[in-house]
């Protein structure tokens, strides 16, 4: 039998072993607080760091062309003009193109679909990230082209009496067209469509005069069997005495209607509700969103800060607010927290949290300027050339 003097010596050890084992667990939660401490300080830093300058990594020459245009795609460079549309990497070389004969032509980006329309003409042609062209050709002038992420493509076309909204499948070649939406005068006239990425719903604005009083209606329609039984109609609101200047979908259910004093944000695109809506006393400069945000940019008459920004999320929260001073004629939200403007000289970068990400000059006249996959690098695109830039800071 164990003496009481041999069991206290092993409580001892026992208890010695224990204080060890706290104590190192201890260290080891304080060195992991004060690594994941130092850790977020960096991530911060380097997250809210502000860029004056840039190098440029890749350059490729473009011929002059007045008509060119140009858009983000899939991490590419999308030209286009009234001979043909291509896509360029960074190194100026061509992935895919496609050739038309258009006047006046117009593209439309979603996924990695391209619709390409000779608005006020009768063709249009689809692209997928192969190439793939395949032509559609209606029977009345285009006003407007939309594709979704499927390749299923939204027509507005102009009729003599009343514009009428077609639905195809440009790669069904027994069906192309799949639904058709006529309007009439009492309707009004639709001014501008969008097309959900599922290719499945469709939000249009439509104006039209009552008393001398203008007034616009948005409406909403659904293809599959939720709409089969209204005439794929499934919502609608009526906006007196307001324009509709533009209606987007931010990505497969959240809907954001532009008016010209303000905007609204809807929901469920199978059963609309309004979710919130916001208008302003204030000139609106310009509007932009993403799957996230909805941005607007007023005309401020403070003489130091000519412009005021303000950005909310989808539940109508004001997330950034902030005046600024920089000229520009484009802007657009890309990922999840940049607002990217440019003029013809220069380019500036804020992020959703108020911070001056880039503000620099640029040697050259600027078209479009937009992120590229890759640690802070982006696409500078100019008349002459296109490059693919790193941001940095002056030394």
């Amino acid at each position: 039998m164990d003496s009481f003097v041999g069991r206290s010596q092993d409580i001892t050890v026992i208890g010695e072993r224990r204080r060890k084992i706290i104590l190192f667990i201890i260290i080891c939660t304080a060195c992991i607080v004060v690594a994941a401490g130092i850790f977020f300080l960096l991530a911060r830093s380097f997250m809210n760091r502000s860029y004056t300058s840039y190098e440029v990594k890749e350059e490729t020459s473009v011929t002059g062309d007045s008509f060119a245009k140009y858009a983000s795609y899939d991490n590419k460079v999308l030209r286009y003009n009234r001979d043909g549309i291509s896509a360029l990497d960074a190194s100026g070389n061509t992935i895919w193109n496609g050739s038309y004969n258009m006047v006046s032509p117009s593209a439309d980006i979603c996924g990695k679909y391209v619709v390409a329309a000779d608005i006020g003409g009768k063709s249009l042609f689809i692209y997928n990230e192969e190439g793939q062209g395949r032509e559609v050709v209606t029977d009345y002038p285009i006003v407007q082209a939309c594709v979704s992420a499927s390749g299923i493509v939204a027509v507005l076309l102009e009729e003599a009496t009343s514009n009428v909204i077609n639905i195809y499948n440009p790669y069904d070649v027994s069906n192309k067209l799949l639904v058709e939406i006529p309007t009439n005068v009492d309707d009004g006239y639709p001014v501008c469509i969008d097309i959900s990425p599922e290719g499945t719903n469709l939000v249009a604005a439509y104006v039209c005069v009552t008393n001398g009083k203008i007034q616009s209606k948005v409406a909403f329609y659904d293809f599959t069997d939720v709409g089969k039984n209204t005439n794929c109609l499934v919502g609608a609101k009526n906006y007196d005495e307001t324009i509709i200047a533009d209606v987007r979908f931010l990505g497969s259910d959240n809907i954001c209607i532009f008016t010209d004093n303000g905007f609204s944000v809807w929901k469920n695109a199978r059963q609309p509700r309004e979710s919130y809506s916001n208008t302003y006393e204030e000139k609106i400069k310009s509007a932009f969103c993403n799957g996230k945000y909805v941005g607007m940019v007023f005309e401020n008459s403070s003489r130091t800060k000519p412009c005021q920004m303000k950005v909310y999320d989808l539940a109508g929260k004001n997330v950034l607010d902030i005046g600024f001073n920089n000229d520009y004629t484009s802007v657009n939200m890309y990922g999840d927290d940049e607002i990217l403007f440019n003029s013809a000289s220069e380019c500036t970068i804020f992020r959703i949290n108020g911070v001056k990400k880039l503000s620099c000059k640029v040697n050259g006249k600027v078209l479009q300027f937009f992120p590229v996959d890759g640690i802070n690098k982006y696409y500078l695109v100019m008349d002459t050339k296109i490059q693919e830039i790193r941001l940095k800071n002056e030394k």
